[in-house]
């Protein structure tokens, strides 16, 4: 096995999460401070002067998108770019969602007999999360390979590609430009419509408070999200409940409850985390405590190890879907949450629900491509 799958073990994370949270709690080395507690975390993501985005992805993101909000510090336009698409989000009826969520896990599953075996990443999570995206955000594309392809290229370069790999930036750059041609014609084309559909870029061109280039950049930026995001925290999801039959046997009790399911899957991600880790650099010379950071230390936040600190979460090793949903870190936090978080939540517990209803067995364990669960086959017996 190698080194970098060793690391990407949920459970050497969580063994690795408790010894720095009691011996280490801020640990620093040359030019990068880890820290790993719960309140640290919180106060390094909300003082976003302090401490910086850009430097850590906002070249990526601009080379294959242009400017996104989650490449940008506070300045002017990063302010008013994100005022203008959370406004368009707010008035997006998440009903609608999980009713297309729903429509469509049911579709799929309804294909495979009891006792039949599916992949749930590329035949069911990847797929309805790209078409619920797309239809959020109000556009197409060729195919539902292609959405896909493009989607996860960008996602590797912007926010996966640490070691600064060229094969990987190349790919994202020939999928930023085919994105951002696909996204340009249908601005344009809904430029000489009368009449706006209600969806996320018909909301931005309605608004008008940003121009053709702005709306496809944050669409584009929202795209980039919604899917892997989904795909593989909904087989994540399904790894930690399917090993767990005691956890199991209490999230079945609330398969029609989307609230409690949405709990359940925040608490699978608690040990079995998308992005365990959020990165920000120190803008100048400053403290978190009594801990002095100099200007330009790398920031490792350890977000993972942060949701399992007993003071924001009492009996940590214990599942429990009613904690304050603020507390988690999984979508990052203070100025730079993640934008597409809200059709994240809609789409995760419903797609998970949808699959334990069918009383899913392993069939054979996650296999990736690169960071991305990518094949994940399940047997469903009902």
């Amino acid at each position: 096995m190698s080194l970098s799958r060793i690391i990407s073990n949920p459970s050497v994370q969580r063994f690795g999460g408790s010894v720095l949270r009691t011996f280490a709690p801020r640990l620093q080395f040359g030019t990068t401070a880890v820290f790993s507690t719960w309140h640290d975390v919180q106060e390094i993501l909300k003082r976003d002067m302090d401490f910086l985005i850009a430097p850590i992805n906002g070249e990526r993101i601009e080379r294959v998108n242009g400017p996104f909000i989650l490449g940008m510090d506070r300045k002017d336009t990063h302010l008013s770019e994100r005022q203008a698409l959370y406004s368009a989000i707010r008035h997006s009826d998440p009903d609608k969602i999980q009713k297309l969520v729903d429509d469509q896990a049911q579709q799929i599953l309804n294909t495979i007999p009891a006792g039949g075996k599916i992949d749930i990443v590329n035949e069911y999570a990847r797929i309805i999360a790209a078409r619920s995206a797309l239809a959020f955000l109000g556009t197409e594309c060729p195919s539902e390979e292609d959405r896909m392809r493009v989607a996860r290229a960008l996602f590797h370069e912007c926010f996966l590609n640490l070691g600064d790999d060229e094969t990987i930036r190349s790919k994202a750059v020939a999928a930023g430009e085919e994105l951002k041609n696909w996204l340009l014609e249908e601005i344009k084309k809904r430029r000489q419509s009368k009449k706006q559909k209600d969806d996320l870029i018909g909301r931005m061109i309605t608004d008008g408070l940003l121009d053709d280039d702005a709306i496809r950049r944050n669409v584009s930026g929202m795209l980039v999200g919604a899917i892997d995001t989904t795909a593989t925290c909904v087989a994540q999801i399904m790894d930690v409940f399917l090993n767990r039959p005691m956890v199991m046997d209490a999230v079945l009790k609330d398969l029609d409850n989307p609230d409690l399911m949405r709990g359940w899957c925040w608490e699978a991600l608690r040990f079995y985390a998308h992005n365990p880790i959020i990165q920000r650099q120190a803008a100048h010379d400053t403290t978190i405590g009594t801990t002095n950071i100099k200007a330009g230390t790398r920031i490792i936040c350890f977000t993972l190890s942060a949701m399992h600190d007993k003071g924001a979460f009492p009996l940590p090793k214990q599942f429990n879907p009613k904690r304050p949903e603020q507390n988690y870190l999984h979508f990052g936090g203070g100025l730079h949450p993640c934008a597409g978080r809200a059709i994240n939540g809609v789409q995760i517990p419903a797609l998970v629900a949808a699959l334990l209803a069918r009383d899913p067995k392993i069939e054979d364990n996650i296999a990736f491509d690169g960071p991305f669960p990518d094949r994940f086959v399940l047997r469903l017996q009902k």
